[in-house]
Parts: structure tokens; sequence; C-alpha cells
């Protein structure tokens, strides 16, 4: 999970409470934050600061700065209750959208007056970085910008231009002017977020001047520079899904609020920004006390969602409930539900007993996997255990696997770039395991059973359209390492659990070719093993040949 570090007294002064160590670890974990540590840090003029570090859940981007942080204690702690008005003032202020492909949505708002110092600067920045992992996915679904909005002219605009039509001066470069095409090659930045540049056609914001605030997802301008003495800020927000773009725009500007900013709109191509209208949903009484367990009575549940930071009207055993617009977790009313639990308090819930007695057993995949585990063990391999998560780069790229995105389930909100694809393959993970211990001793022989997780467009159950499948498999690495050691631990661990398979040639783009073979079953391929392609063991940086295998268990 994300984490971020704020200043104790910061949060005092958002939150209007005095907080002690102990209410802090008491009472925000209550609230679903994880107090990871309260420490003391000299700040650059050499002062000591009482430091805060909170484990924020990826559900919650709204947490994930001091400002929405404080604002969600509040309510919980009952200091204010209920939904939370923010007034939107209207301007004249113009964004005029020209034909833009490869990021087509954005908006823009403008937030006056901010009391700014260095501690809200430093929250802004950690807040804009940690939402382009939250949401953006490292800024390839959407980019945030922020400009001291007094040192350009309105209106602006934004639109795609070739690599060397402009220059400026980059954020890093504060002299030296530079073309897009050269800051993607020369600028740390712009080498990182490249590979987000199409066809040789870069987004860009200008101001009424030609000046350049922004060339997004990439890298701002130096020329609007936020400053601790900065006081009116611009938000752009870039992107490619249009919802996500919005809702992130309504998060910020609500943050910022929270600092004494004015709310002022943007006109981008007609469209009033930003639109804090809060959202709607019914539930009725019935169902939430059903999936709680618990008998409230309207009141009680109306005064829990006050709570949360939002209002409810009782109309005919129904709540209709208001729902802020920087909440864009609220997707379904099992979200209410948990809303309501947390602020009820989960303290104030009684344990009961199941009123049928039953006698548990393990379930015989379970089973099948634990004896296959001892059998693994028995052959001298080590058991290691990874993440269901992983990325794209370690389970497609570096086994030189060409997939679509339509074959593997990436997840929407991740808490990191590393963990955001649930794995369809266990032996990628066991190539990186082979990498992080490559400085241990040789012969290394390591095997995993567990989950992969498959599309299954023929599922009728579920909603997920996609399914859990048990697998196993083991790769041994050293100077001698062969075809025939790979083999021969497979078919020990064949015959033990799979009658009547075969062996057939195979060719796997990880595998060398010749050295591979796939296992049949039933007329059914379960599983392969060989000889690892020397190429995607330098891709792993791996020094030293390897065998692995793997097999589906179920």
């Amino acid at each position: 999970m994300p984490t971020i570090n704020v200043n104790k007294v910061d949060l005092e002064r958002l939150s209007n409470i005095s907080l002690s160590d102990k209410l802090i670890e008491d009472r925000f974990p209550m609230m679903g934050v994880e107090v990871e540590e309260i420490f003391e840090e000299v700040d650059k003029n050499g002062k000591k600061q009482n430091m805060v570090q909170f484990s924020i859940n990826p559900d919650r981007p709204d947490y994930l700065s001091v400002e929405g942080l404080a604002r969600g204690f509040r309510g919980f702690m009952g200091i204010t209750t209920g939904i939370q008005e923010f007034e939107v003032l209207d301007s004249d202020i113009k964004v005029t959208v020209e034909e833009n492909e490869t990021r087509p949505y954005v908006a823009f708002a403008l937030v006056k007056n901010v009391l700014m110092d260095e501690l809200v600067l430093e929250s802004m920045i950690n807040l804009q970085e940690k939402l382009h992992w939250a949401i953006g996915r490292d800024r390839k679904k959407l980019a945030i910008g922020i400009h001291d909005f007094d040192k350009v002219k309105a209106p602006f605009t934004y639109k795609e231009i070739k690599g060397d039509e402009i220059r400026f001066v980059p954020l890093g470069y504060e002299d030296e002017e530079m073309t897009p095409r050269e800051i993607i090659e020369k600028h740390e930045k712009g080498i990182k977020y490249a590979h987000l540049i199409q066809n040789d056609k870069f987004p860009i914001i200008v101001d009424a001047n030609g000046e350049v605030l922004s060339l997004p997802p990439i890298i701002n301008g130096t020329l609007t520079k936020v400053t601790p003495t900065s006081k009116n800020l611009l938000i752009d927000i870039t992107g490619t899904e249009k919802e996500a773009v919005e809702e992130t725009l309504n998060i910020i500007v609500c943050a910022l609020a929270e600092r004494r900013g004015t709310i002022v709109s943007v006109n981008v191509n007609g469209k009033k920004y930003p639109d804090l209208t809060p959202k709607s949903r019914m539930i009725s009484v019935e169902s939430i006390n059903k999936k709680l367990g618990l008998n409230l009575n309207p009141g009680e549940i109306i005064q829990a969602l006050k709570k949360s930071g939002m209002d409810a009207l009782y109309e005919d055993g129904n709540l209709i409930v208001k729902i802020p617009a920087y909440r864009n977790d609220i997707l379904q009313n099992v979200d209410l539900k948990e809303e309501i639990a947390i602020n009820y308090g989960y303290e104030k819930f009684d344990g009961k007993l199941p009123s049928v007695a039953t006698t548990g057993s393990k379930d015989p995949v379970e089973k099948k996997c634990s004896a296959m585990s001892d059998l693994m063990i028995g052959l001298g391999f080590y058991e290691v255990m990874n993440l269901t998560l992983s990325n794209q780069d370690t389970l497609f790229e570096k086994m030189n696997l060409k997939v679509d995105e339509k074959d593997y389930i990436e997840v929407l909100k991740p808490a990191s770039i590393e963990h955001r694809v649930l794995r369809t393959s266990i032996l990628p993970l066991l190539l990186e395991t082979l990498y992080i211990n490559k400085h241990n001793a040789l012969p290394q022989k390591i095997f995993e059973v567990g989950d992969c997780v498959v599309i299954d467009e023929e599922d009728t159950e579920t909603d997920t359209k996609c399914k859990n499948i048990k697998k196993i498999a083991g790769a041994i690495t050293h100077p001698l390492t062969n075809f025939n050691e790979i083999k021969s631990s497979t078919e020990a661990l064949l015959r033990e659990f799979f009658e009547g398979f075969e062996f057939e040639n195979y060719e796997h783009p990880a595998f060398i070719p010749g050295r591979c073979a796939k296992i049949i079953k039933d007329g059914k391929e379960v599983g392969f093993f060989g000889e690892i392609h020397p190429e995607v063991i330098l891709n792993f940086e791996l020094e030293h040949p390897v065998v692995g295998f793997e097999i589906t268990i179920e």
C-alpha cells in the first residue's frame, strides 16, 4: 500500500484537534488507515519535526494527502459531519482543446489564495505523485500539472505538436531550452516516460502568449514552477479516460480548499470544470442491517454516513445517499455499507457463534498441493512464495512472450507499478526469485505451488469472467544444469500425481528450441519443461544456465 509522511503539527491544525501519539495509534486504524511509524525528522533548517507515516488503502486516493486525511479524521471523530459544500466561483478563463489523439481528455481548475508554505508545497507535490501511481498508472492513464497561475496569461490551448515545433525550458533545466523530442532523449523524466509518446505527437499546453505550461505526461515548463510564495494555482489533468481525469481534478481542488483556497471554474471547450456536484445512490435500510448483522434505525445509519462526509435522506425504507465529488471509491452499495460499519464503529460489533455446528476438512486440491510440496522438498527443492500480483515486464516481456491486453487481468488501482497484473504463470516469478538470490551459493533449486488467474469468457456464475487455477512450477540453476535434470524432476512429480501423461516437442519463446517439451494428459496440454533461452536468462540478469517446468494442477 502507498505510504505518506505527514507533519504532526500540520495534521493537528487541519484536523482541529490535539493529537497524542496514543490517539493517533488507536483511532486512525479504526477508520481504515494504518499507522506505520511516529518519528522525529530534522528539516532543512535543522529544526526537529514530529512526523507520522500512514499506510493508505489504494481505494482511498482522497487520503493520499494530509488535507484529505485530516478531513476524513474530522468526520470520524465527529468534529465536522455531513457533506462538505465546496463553492465554485465562475470565471471567464477558457481552454481551447484542439484534436488530440493520444490523450484526448483534459480538465482544468483554478484555486486562488491558497495559504502556501513549504509544508503545503511538499504536500501538493507528494499528492500529485501518489495520484500518478494510484489512479494514473504511472501517467499512462492520466498526468497532473500544477502551475503558478500568476506567471501565465489566459486563454489556454491544449493541442498536439510535432517534436521540433517549439522550444521551452523544462523543469530541471533552469536555463536550457529544449524541443519536445530533445526532452524525451535527454531529460530524466523524458527518458522515463518517452514510451507514452506515440507517432511523434506531443500533447502540449500553451497560454495566450504561446508560453508553454506543460508537456503532458512528461514535464512542466520552468515558467510556471510553483514555489512557497505562489498563491493562485492552476491545475490541469490530461489523460485517456474521461472519468479518471475529472475525479482526479476533484480530489486535488478539494485538498487545496482545505488550505483556505477559493475554487474557480475554468471553461474547457464549453464545459465548466470542476464539477463538484454530489452523486446520489439509493440503498435500503434492510439490506444494510442484513449485511452488517445489526439492527440500526435510519437515524443511526444517517449519523454514521454523516461521519463519513456524506449525507442521506430517509424515504419509504430506503436512504438516498449524497456522496461528495472527491469520493471516487463508492462504486456499489456494498461500499456504502462498509462506510457505515467503519463510522458506526467496529468495536461496537458483537461476535456471534454459528447456529450450526460443522466439522471442517481440507479441500482435496489443497491436499494434493501439500503432497506435491512434500515430494518436491524430497527431491531437494526449496519452496518459495511469491505474490499473485506482478507486472507485464516480468510476466511477458522478459519471457519473450507477446500477449494482448485481453489475455491478462490488470488491476484498476494498483498500489505500485510492480504489482499491477494478476499472474498467469509462476515460472517468471521463480526466475525473478533466482535473480534476487543470485549472490547465494549454487546449485539453487526452488519451486512454488500457488494460484494463477486467467480470463474465462464462458464463466456464467460470476461477473468477473475469470478464474483461479492452481499451478506448480520449479526452476534449477547451476553451471552444469541441462534438459535431462529438469526432465528427471518433472517425471518424478508426474509419475506420482498424474497418470497417463505423454511428452511432445514444444516451441516456446522462453525456452531453447529443441530443448523444451510439453506435457499431454487426456489429450490436453497441462504443462511444459525445458532449458530456458539464454536471452531470457540475460533479461533476468542471471549468470548461469536455468531449467524449469510448470504444470497445471487442476
